[in-house]
Formats: structure tokens, C-alpha cells, sequence
């Protein structure tokens, strides 16, 4: 990983409507993408297309700040707690084996989502704390 520079910062939009027919079409789709922690989550909501679109982008933007691309599907979780920023949690042993190499740890992804009912965004940021 000699030269490698993790890039700090990530983003990704999804657009709700091929989230709905990817959901409609390919109902297992959830279990391949997403946590049990997270279905439940979105699941709770009658617009839930929206909320699954928001964490696949944050799984997205995830990555992309990571520098390492999405290597594994559901290998990184989204956490809501409530009137709290949402946070990432590191599930996918390949992810996780990346971040270490670059010194990456949980604490230092920030992240935040927001949806309307055509799209979602998300955007990761690292910032380690000294």
C-alpha cells in the first residue's frame, strides 16, 4: 500500500425509484445488501424505499472515502440512534482488514444522509481525531 492516500471523503446518490423496483422485483435483495439491524430499520417506515436507498448510498459513500471501493455488499452498517447522527458500524472482514491497513477506525467515518422521495445522498467524511 506503499503511496496509497485513503481520500477522506466519499458520496453517492441513489435514485429511490430503482431502489423501489430493485425491493419489488428481488425481495431478497434486503438480506444481500443490508443488516438485519438495517431491514428492521427501514421497514418501520411507510416511504422505506427512501431509507434503504440512504443507507446503500452511505455504504457507498463508506467506501469511497475508505478508498477501497465496495467489496463487499453488506460489509458496512449504517446505526441510527434516535435524535443522533447516524454512524457507521465496519461488519464485512474485508473492509475491515482495508481499514486497518490504512489506520482507519469507526470513529473516525462521519456521516450523514438525507432523502426526498426521487433521491439519496450521502456523504462520508474522515476525520481522525488527534
Amino acid at each position: 500500500m506503499d503511496g496509497f492516500v485513503v481520500p477522506g471523503v466519499g458520496v453517492d446518490v441513489v435514485d429511490v425509484e430503482r431502489m423501489r423496483f430493485a425491493l419489488e422485483r428481488t425481495p431478497r435483495i434486503r438480506q444481500r445488501l443490508f443488516t438485519p439491524a438495517e431491514i428492521e430499520y427501514c421497514e418501520k417506515f411507510r416511504f422505506f424505499d427512501r431509507h434503504y436507498a440512504g443507507r446503500w448510498a452511505a455504504k457507498e459513500a463508506v467506501t469511497k472515502a475508505l478508498g477501497c471501493g465496495l467489496i463487499q455488499w453488506n460489509g458496512v452498517e449504517v446505526v441510527r440512534k434516535p435524535r443522533q447522527a447516524p454512524t457507521v458500524r465496519i461488519t464485512g472482514r474485508k473492509i475491515q482488514r482495508f481499514a486497518d491497513m490504512v489506520g482507519i477506525r469507526e470513529e473516525d467515518l462521519h456521516l450523514s444522509i438525507t432523502h426526498s422521495e426521487l433521491s439519496a445522498v450521502a456523504v462520508c467524511v474522515v476525520r481522525k481525531e488527534q
